[in-house]
């Protein structure tokens, strides 16, 4: 699946940015997904509400979207998936989906009571806590030496000789733990296909089983 970035087809993936969309790229691979749809990278958060609705508007809408958002919102952070689950509602408060109170911790699938396109969300990183890619990513980590990364970073933080704000803090840490693999810095997607993120994880299987059960 190394060439479908950017496609817009009938079932298409919303991603906020291109590490997601290379993150997927990588599941995809690792776990045989089918190649059925399309990623369209987005440029943010509010890119992928604005192209969601813009899709189901537009004369021939896709049958299938899927959309990918970090539950991450820092003015809310205490109870950001809280806050991201109804920014999505209140953006589709004017069609005719019915959306469960809190999301499907498997990936939540909703059939629209009209002639609407079917629509899957997957919040970042579990559906379940507020975070984002990178928190799914360190789930792809060796417990132990994510754990020793998690030290340093709090250890420089500590000591005053970091610049990264707060709520980054999960970046900051899967970075440090990819500093010091084989080779050191791989980007994320690419740190999945060389095996530094290990792709055959529960959290990896959930994700893989979401897209399948949405697209095919």
């Amino acid at each position: 699946m190394s060439d479908i970035c950017k496609q817009d087809t009938d079932k298409v993936l919303l991603v906020e940015g291109d590490n997601d969309c290379h993150v997927v790229m990588a599941l995809c691979a690792a776990h045989n997904v089918p190649e059925v749809f399309g990623i369209y990278q987005c440029g943010s958060d509010i890119g992928v509400l604005k192209r969601l609705n813009a899709l189901i508007v537009r004369p021939n809408p896709p049958q299938v979207i899927g959309v990918l958002l970090d539950a991450d919102q820092p003015s809310t952070e205490n109870n950001s998936l809280a806050a991201r689950w109804q920014s999505i509602q209140t953006k589709l408060r004017h069609y005719h989906y019915i959306f469960p109170t809190v999301p499907d911790v498997n990936g939540t699938i909703i059939q629209s009571q009209a002639d609407e396109p079917k629509l899957g969300v997957w919040l970042m990183p579990n559906n379940q806590d507020s975070g984002m890619l990178e928190n799914f990513c360190a789930e792809l980590a060796n417990p132990t030496a994510l754990a020793f990364a998690e030290d340093c970073v709090q250890q420089a933080r500590l000591n005053d000789i970091t610049t990264f704000k707060a709520v980054h803090q999960s970046k900051a840490v899967i970075h440090t733990y990819l500093a010091w693999q084989d080779e050191p810095g791989y980007p994320l997607g690419k740190a999945i296909t060389k095996k530094s993120l290990h792709p055959q994880t529960e959290i990896a299987e959930r994700f893989t089983n979401w897209l399948i059960r949405l697209f095919t």
